[in-house]
């Protein structure tokens, strides 16, 4: 598996593109970068013949099939190469979820883990809050936590002269399986499962899955009731009534904020939470198949669709999905000239700075694209992508998606993505 694993990311640990290490998600800065401003088409484009020229100088050797297509400001095609071929995107596949999630459901919007009480039985309901965790975090992506949820909790039992219950928890906002049935069976000890309720981000370490997220987000609660004075009888799955009274309620980060650390850190499960919300605002059944068919429907409505392509999950870890990279430069085009999808470029991995891309452009040949390139990666087994923007020696922003199928090892692939995208921050091309 470390071989599967290489170079996904800094903090260690998943394949399509990285999740922080075991300990490490509460401690990951939020990302609050913004989106640069839509930049005016400059007076003289780069050359298309140039560019391609270029791009095409970079060697391929041990890179399968292929495709890229670079865009100009102003959305033209400066160079392509298979760049309608829809191809496995592994990571890349986040910026498609996240464009999705912000306009159906908004940037601001905020999901709320709450608790209610029916008699002496309270029911801890999760609300699909991806980075809900059971310490108070300092990180602005992470306000909400069990800590200050059991806080407000107690206080409301203790007014009402409550000191013992029964501790039930309602996962009914999502349903279906909690693991894909198009990820591989192997991977079942370490990809987080999707729930509406967890903690830690699904997982005990930066190796193990926790295979009951929901239960033990309900037993570190109970554990944090326990000891401010209330006597829990027992942990056991609930669904809470119609009528039940809530008792206290926290709330994350806007969406936006969740978009931006998923994209920064590649987060598997978080894209998984996301897409599940999409589904939820299309009116979908809250699982990977509702979150595909919303997306997919999504997708189509804003001409981001193309022959070939498939949506399989919210979180590329489906080697059977398929993107074009025509349809991820659009993306990011997209966010970059749109306010309300500005989380999805304001979250890309900045080269040699940070999340999936700090240990990236690492040779001479790539320093150049250090500070300057801004992008999305993909990895899986034979797969690697980038999609982002960068500017050019002359002062263009450039928009750019490159994905590598059936290719021979990830180092030889991140070349290729690196090099190639190096090349054009060199450019004039005149």
């Amino acid at each position: 598996m470390a071989a599967l694993l290489a170079g996904c990311t800094a903090a260690g640990a998943n394949q399509s593109g990285g999740q922080a290490a075991a300990g490490g998600p509460s401690a990951l800065p939020a990302v609050t970068g913004a989106a640069p401003a839509p930049s005016p088409t400059p007076t003289i484009l780069p050359a298309p013949g140039q560019v391609a020229k270029k791009l095409a100088a970079v060697s391929r050797s041990g890179i399968g099939a292929s495709g890229l297509v670079v865009l100009a400001p102003d959305g033209s095609v400066l160079a392509s190469r298979s760049a309608d071929k829809a191809l496995a995107p592994a990571s890349t596949m986040k910026l498609l979820t996240s464009l999705a999630a912000l306009d159906t459901i908004g940037a601001d919007h905020t999901f709320t883990t709450r608790v209610v009480r029916s008699g002496t039985r309270i029911v801890l309901i999760g609300g699909g809050d991806p980075l809900l965790t059971d310490k108070k975090s300092r990180s602005a992506a992470r306000p909400a936590s069990l800590q200050g949820l059991a806080a407000a909790t107690v206080a409301a039992l203790s007014a009402a002269g409550v000191k013992k219950v029964e501790l039930g928890y309602d996962t009914s906002l999502f349903s279906g399986p909690a693991f894909s049935t198009a990820w591989k069976d192997k991977w079942h000890s370490w990809v987080a499962r999707v729930s509406p309720l967890l903690i830690g981000s699904g997982r005990f370490n930066q190796w193990q899955a926790d295979p009951s997220p929901a239960r033990t987000a309900a037993t570190a609660f109970a554990k944090r009731l326990k000891a401010a004075g209330i006597t829990v009888s027992r942990v056991l799955p609930a669904r809470a009534d119609a009528g039940a009274a809530e008792l206290a309620s926290v709330q994350s980060a806007p969406l936006a904020t969740i978009v931006g650390r998923t994209l920064t850190y590649s987060d598997n499960l978080a894209a998984e939470v996301i897409a599940r919300h999409v589904a939820l605002a299309a009116g979908n059944p809250a699982s990977f198949t509702g979150a595909a068919a919303a997306i997919t429907a999504w997708l189509t409505a804003h001409a981001l669709w193309s022959d070939g392509m498939r949506v399989v999950d919210g979180s590329g870890l489906s080697l059977s999905a398929r993107v074009t990279p025509t349809v991820l430069a659009k993306a990011v085009l997209t966010s970059l000239d749109t306010p309300a999808l500005a989380g999805v470029a304001a979250g890309l991995p900045v080269a040699g700075r940070s999340g999936t891309l700090k240990d990236r452009f690492d040779d001479k040949r790539e320093l150049v694209a250090r500070g300057n390139v801004h992008a999305k990666t993909g990895t899986l087994v034979g797969v690697a992508a980038l999609a982002g923007y960068l500017t050019t020696a002359d002062g263009t922003r450039l928009v750019f998606a490159i994905i590598a199928n059936k290719t021979r090892g990830q180092t030889t692939a991140y070349n290729w993505l690196d090099r190639s995208t190096a090349v054009l921050v060199r450019c004039g091309c005149r």
